[in-house]
């Protein structure tokens, strides 16, 4: 009885009505400013720009109210630097103000490619990775080495690169290839320098270090070579070993065991090693300067020549510029 009264009085149906009309009144007033958010039914058409630069393509774009979005990935040599290859969407759409247009441009030139690591590999494989990456190799150089035909260096310009440097594409590089060890090749003279010189010498003329022996083991530093094996000037082959022997003695204290390593090791090209070998360096720890070794073939003719010589020997007895005798001349070995 309560719901047919209440379906009979007027207030009912004034409330159904207000209801209704606020309903429509707000989905009229959503749908408005829905319009007016998205420019609805407000269109631009997708300019021309064909034959523009990009530059001029993006005012035009921004004079229309467009966004944009621009890729330069990549380079097409057939192109002009920027020209504008495709358009999307495409000239002569009809889009909304703020559409975001995608254009896709050549880039300016080739990227920058990385220096790939082929230090040590074989030279196939590394001419292959090279080219790969857009690496020319023009030129080809040999160094002696054991690993034959691994690659050692890299040269742009004249100068080595390490591998993780970029150049630009198509960069001409010269490379550089290990080529088998020389045979025969005459051994260089390392007597006189102190360990550390002689070890690198014998490193740069592409020989291996041998044997170290020092007079006292007790004493290792401030020593210099005073024999080696092979001899200087013995016919060798690169990549074998050279023996040094150190003392911080004088060298006409250890006369007698230059002989003894000479009869040990059969040294019989030459009748001494103390003739062979400019043996006038003083590898004493207290004096920079040079004595004047008398060699054992020489013969005394007289008693004060015998005495002079032990004079000599107790004393350095300086020599004149003109006969100070060389330091041993480095050999390098193409």
């Amino acid at each position: 009885m309560k719901f047919l009264k209440l379906l009979g009085s007027w207030q009912f149906w004034v409330s159904i009505i207000l209801a209704i009309v606020i309903f429509f009144g707000l989905l009229q007033g959503t749908f408005l400013w829905l319009n007016a958010y998205t420019n609805h039914g407000v269109q631009v058409e997708v300019p021309n720009l064909n034959n523009l630069t990009l530059d001029q393509a993006v005012v035009k774009l921004e004079d229309n109210d467009l966004e944009y979005e621009i890729d330069t990935s990549k380079y097409d040599p057939k192109y002009k630097s920027y020209q504008i290859l495709d358009i999307y969407p495409l000239i002569g759409s009809h889009v909304k103000k703020g559409r975001r247009i995608f254009i896709r441009a050549n880039a300016k030139t080739w990227k920058p490619v990385t220096v790939p690591n082929v230090i040590g590999k074989y030279k196939y494989l590394a001419f292959s990775q090279l080219d790969l990456v857009g690496l020319k190799v023009t030129d080809t150089i040999y160094e002696p080495s054991l690993a034959t035909n691994t690659v050692l260096k890299l040269l742009y310009k004249g100068k080595e690169v390490q591998p993780g440097l970029t150049l630009p594409r198509f960069s001409p590089l010269t490379i550089v290839l290990a080529k088998s060890l020389a045979k025969n090749v005459s051994v260089p003279n390392f007597i006189g320098l102190n360990e550390e010189t002689a070890k690198k010498l014998i490193t740069e003329n592409l020989f291996s270090i041998g044997n170290i022996t020092y007079d006292d083991p007790a004493k290792t530093e401030n020593n210099r070579v005073y024999y080696q094996v092979p001899a200087p000037s013995f016919i060798y082959d690169q990549g074998q070993p050279i023996d040094l022997y150190l003392s911080d003695k004088p060298l006409n204290s250890l006369r007698e065991k230059i002989r003894e390593l000479d009869q040990t090791f059969n040294i019989h090209k030459y009748s001494d090693s103390l003739n062979s070998v400019n043996y006038s360096h003083d590898i004493s720890n207290s004096s920079n300067h040079h004595q004047n070794i008398p060699s054992s073939n020489e013969t005394t003719n007289t008693t004060n020549n015998s005495s002079n010589i032990q004079e000599n020997s107790a004393q350095p007895v300086h020599l004149p510029k003109d006969d100070a005798p060389k330091k041993p001349k480095r050999v390098i070995l193409e």
